[in-house]
């Protein structure tokens, strides 16, 4: 291979000891550091995970399970306005870009404007106007 015939012969690099060089060596030195780097972070990610799966199920615990009558269905959209509103004070009012934590460069009018749109859709999809 050629990486072996260029640590053999030349001046500088053939004095490096041979347990240093190699493509195996790398790709080992590369997996050790990989490795590391993960259990370091890992935690964090766990933990951001479970802090987004258990927001997740709060809200979906507060959603209604069957809507049979015209005021169910008025109180569960009540609910969704006062959750609404409650972003909308998070966002406008107190800074607080929770819900775009992937995204800080994100403007706040997009932001908005983005969470609108999904509540829009939301809604649409979930009410039976028939």
């Amino acid at each position: 291979m050629i990486e072996c015939t260029l640590f053999e012969n030349h001046p500088l690099l053939s004095k490096i000891d041979k347990s240093m060089v190699s493509i195996p060596v790398l790709a080992h030195r590369l997996v050790q550091n990989q490795s590391v780097i993960i259990s370091k972070c890992l935690p964090d990610i766990i933990k951001n995970i479970n802090e987004m799966l258990n927001a997740s199920v709060l809200d979906f615990n507060k959603l209604p399970r069957n809507l049979t009558s015209i005021p169910e269905a008025m109180v569960a959209f009540m609910q969704i306005v006062r959750s609404f509103k409650e972003t909308l004070q998070k966002i406008l009012i107190r800074g607080e870009l929770d819900y775009y934590e992937d995204d800080k460069q994100m403007h706040c009018n997009a932001q908005l404007s983005e969470m609108v749109d999904k509540l829009s859709k939301d809604l649409q999809s979930s009410v039976n106007f028939s």
